[in-house]
């Protein structure tokens, strides 16, 4: 369902960047906890979830990209036209919340087997607040 002509870019709004604010500190919360407990849990579990923060941080920053265009873009002396209404929009809150999906695993397993179980309860703390902004982000009712 398109948006009514002259209505703010979906990137434009403050939970946009909440979520790309939000996605670059747990990416770089997990990456420090990944490289603490590298030695401690094994090598591939802390690889993986040094990729992981690697990914998200990618994420967040793309985010925070989009969130810059779109406020320019609502600066332009036409009114807004249906180029941003793109089908990756429903899409990007998805990717948030399955990439917040899999830190919540990965937070769990190193809380249990990890040597900063404390640090990694905080990192899962950032993780379900992060799959709650983007899924309190995804738009409803459309079928892109």
């Amino acid at each position: 369902m398109p948006s009514p002509l002259g209505a703010p870019p979906t990137y434009s709004t403050s939970a946009t960047l909440g979520l790309a604010l939000l996605a670059v500190v747990a990416a770089l919360w997990h990456f420090t906890l990944g490289a603490l407990d590298y030695v401690g849990s094994g090598r591939y579990p802390g690889l993986a979830l040094l990729l992981l923060s690697g990914l998200l941080l990618v994420y967040g920053v793309l985010i925070l990209i989009r969130y810059a265009e779109a406020r320019d873009a609502m600066g332009d002396p036409q009114p807004r036209s249906a180029m941003y209404e793109t089908p990756h929009e429903g899409r990007v809150p998805l990717v948030g919340l399955g990439l917040a999906g899999l830190l919540v695993l990965g937070d769990l397993a190193f809380a249990l087997s990890g040597e900063l179980p404390l640090w990694h309860a905080g990192g899962l703390l950032l993780a379900l607040l992060l799959g709650r902004q983007a899924w309190r982000l995804r738009p409803v009712g459309e079928d892109n």
